[in-house]
């Protein structure tokens, strides 16, 4: 038993590792946004298309989704945080 929960457990880290550099990777991706954004007078949030990515993610899962939102959410206050 106790040899399983540390398997487990494990590869929970693992996935925690793997996230942590995907959302490192995604705020990357913000801030070349965030300098083509200003180059072009663009603002800095668009809704519609905020909202349109969350229905796709939504669809796209078995996660409740109160959760996609959720983890959605702060992803989103993050990015916006780095293009301004």
């Amino acid at each position: 038993m106790k040899e399983k929960l540390k398997e487990y457990r494990n590869r929970i880290e693992a996935i925690s590792h793997d996230i942590v550099a995907l959302a490192e990777k995604r705020a990357y991706v913000a801030h070349i946004i965030a300098k083509l954004k200003k180059e072009h007078s663009l603002a800095v949030i668009d809704e519609e298309r905020e909202q349109a990515l969350l229905t796709r993610l939504q669809a796209g899962t078995t996660l409740p989704k109160t959760m996609v939102k959720d983890l959605f959410e702060v992803i989103i206050k993050h990015s916006r945080n780095i293009q301004q």
